[in-house]
Parts: C-alpha cells; sequence; structure tokens
C-alpha cells in the first residue's frame, strides 16, 4: 500500500519505484519540500555537502543543480581518490569528485533530482553569468539536454530527470519529447520554467514574463509525458500573482500532473516571514512539491533557516522534525 511520502523512512523512499513516488507525492496534500544543492559551486558549511545540508534541514527531496552527467562532483565531500582535492587544499573544499548519485542518495536519505536544459533561445545566452561554455554545452551552469547528456543523466539514476530552460513553445517540447521516451519507467520526468532568465537584459521576446510558462504550455508539457511542472512561485516573479499560479495549476492538475512552484531569483536568501508567506499562498493554489532554489548567500544553497521555515510552515514541527532526525538507516 503506497504511503505518503511524509510517512516514508529514508530507506523506504529510496525504494520507491517512480509510479509510487509520484502517487506518494501527490497523497502528501501539498507537504513536499525540494531544495536546491548545487554542485558547480562550493559548499556552505566547511566539509559538509550542499546535498547533506538540504537534508538536514527538512527537505523531502534534494535537487542537484547544476550537474554534470558526465563528471559529477559534489564540493565538501571528500574525492574519492585524495589527489583529486590537492589543487583545492589551501583553499579548503573537498571537490567530491568520484562520488555517484546512487552513492548520494544513500548518503543523505532521500530522493534526488536532477535536471538538463534546453538550449536557451532567449535571455540567458545574452547574460554573462561566469558560466556559460559554448564548449562544453552549458549556460548559467547547466548542462544542455543533448541526446548524449540525457542518456548520462539518466543513468546515473536520479528519481527525477528534469528539463527546464528558455526556449519556444515548440522547440521546448520537442526536446521534452526525447527525454520522456527516454526516461520513462526509469525516472519520474518534470518539465518546466521555474524562473526568468534575466529578461530585462534580454534581446528578444519574451518580455512579458507570463509568457515564460502559460497555462497551455504547461498542460502541453504534461500531454507530451511530464509528470511534475516546476513553475514560478507566486511571489517569486513579476505578472506571477495569486490569481494567474492557480489558473497554471489547475491546467496542469486536469491533465493528471502534479505541480510544482519554484522560489529563485535569490530569494532563497529572504527572511523566514516571508518565505513562510509564499510557501502558504503556494500550499493555497494546490502546489504539490514547493521548491527552494541555490541562491542563498552564494549560489550553492538556500538558507538552512528559510529552507526549515519553510518545511515547518507547510508540514508542521511533527513531520518536519522527523525527517531531521530520522536516521538513514531506517
Amino acid at each position: 500500500m503506497i504511503k505518503r511520502l511524509l510517512n516514508y523512512s529514508p530507506k523506504e523512499m529510496l525504494a520507491l519505484t517512480p509510479d509510487e513516488l509520484f502517487l506518494a507525492i501527490k497523497m502528501s496534500e501539498g507537504r513536499v519540500v525540494e531544495a536546491m544543492a548545487r554542485s558547480r559551486g562550493p559548499n556552505l558549511l566547511q566539509y559538509v555537502s550542499n546535498v547533506e545540508v538540504c537534508a538536514a534541514f527538512g527537505c523531502d527531496i534534494v535537487h542537484l543543480n547544476c550537474l554534470n552527467p558526465a563528471a559529477p562532483i559534489f564540493p565538501g565531500l571528500p574525492s574519492k581518490d585524495p589527489k583529486d582535492d590537492e589543487p583545492f587544499r589551501e583553499i579548503q573544499v573537498p571537490i567530491g569528485k568520484g562520488w555517484t548519485v546512487r552513492e548520494i542518495r544513500e548518503l543523505i536519505g532521500r530522493p534526488v533530482s536532477t535536471a538538463l536544459i534546453v538550449e536557451p533561445e532567449y535571455g540567458a545566452h545574452h547574460i554573462d553569468t561566469g558560466y556559460a561554455n559554448e564548449l562544453a554545452r552549458t549556460a548559467a551552469g547547466l548542462t544542455f539536454a543533448t541526446e548524449e547528456n540525457i542518456d548520462l543523466m539518466i543513468e546515473l539514476g536520479p528519481d527525477i530527470v528534469g528539463l527546464h530552460g528558455w526556449a519556444t513553445r515548440d522547440n521546448f517540447l520537442r526536446q521534452l519529447d526525447v527525454l520522456c521516451k527516454k526516461a520513462k519507467g526509469k525516472a519520474l520526468i518534470e518539465a518546466g520554467i521555474p524562473h526568468g532568465p534575466g529578461l530585462l537584459y534580454a534581446r528578444e521576446v519574451p518580455y512579458n514574463l507570463r509568457e515564460l510558462i502559460t497555462p497551455e504550455f504547461a498542460a502541453d508539457m504534461v500531454r507530451c509525458g511530464a509528470n511534475i511542472v516546476q513553475i514560478p512561485a507566486a511571489g517569486s516573479l513579476p505578472g506571477f500573482t495569486k490569481k494567474y499560479v492557480a489558473e497554471i495549476i489547475d491546467a496542469i492538475h486536469a491533465e493528471g500532473g502534479l505541480a510544482s512552484t519554484g522560489v529563485h531569483n535569490s530569494q532563497e536568501g529572504t527572511d523566514v516571514g516571508t518565505i513562510r508567506r509564499i510557501a502558504i499562498d503556494n500550499k493555497q493554489l494546490g502546489a504539490d512539491i514547493q521548491v527552494l532554489g541555490d541562491a542563498g548567500l552564494n549560489e550553492n544553497m538556500g538558507l538552512p533557516e528559510v529552507i526549515q521555515a519553510m518545511a515547518i510552515a507547510l508540514k508542521g514541527r511533527r513531520h518536519t522534525y522527523r525527517r531531521l532526525t530520522e536516521s538513514v538507516l531506517r
């Protein structure tokens, strides 16, 4: 019998099939918290990886953001080969080379999600974030969703594999179709446009932020095969009012998908009062999962106290403290 994700122990969560995980999230009635832990960024807490900190402060799912499927690293963990950490000894940042995604799941006792991005058609490729690399086929630290990278990412064994990014509807859905055909039955599939790509600096449309993702576009993603659609949370992006976000969530649910709302744009570093308000607002609108991005102080993870405040606001101390304290051996 399937239980709510809230009621599973760490080992039980890791044993869920994609279909079981989908139902467990759905049955949790908007009380699932996901936080992003950036792999291409420094660890927030010395000698501890960002994935470990996210899990320790109440997350049910941890997103391995900016994960390079060809060469995954997890800063804060000691590399399997100590020689790989030698170049970083003076800055005291072990880079965590040699760890697999499956090992990370076991280490933190949480389902993990990953994502690739469509090649940007507007916005992001006009902004120098310091991470763009045409040769490596990345933008803003994220790896492009080539067929090779999709295969590599699925092979790593995440529970959820996603496609994000900033592209026209037709191109986005075309690449999503490729992902869905390859990942179906192996992982839950997420799609979405969780935040803007810095459109104030873009040279091309859309300039209307609401055009990033509409109710119709979100519904198309589910029809294409996505199990989960992530959209900007109400209060996180101009124009994404409670009314508009509710319309998108209703469209996702009408097609049988799960709705995920993301808090990005550096609001991951806000105060606990603000995040509680955002969390409750989006729970009212029907969000199944609420995601906290990775730009807290640096681009590595949200503030630990903000993660915990979101968790307590959505599921109370009872379920939050259980998630904080239950051993990964159980």
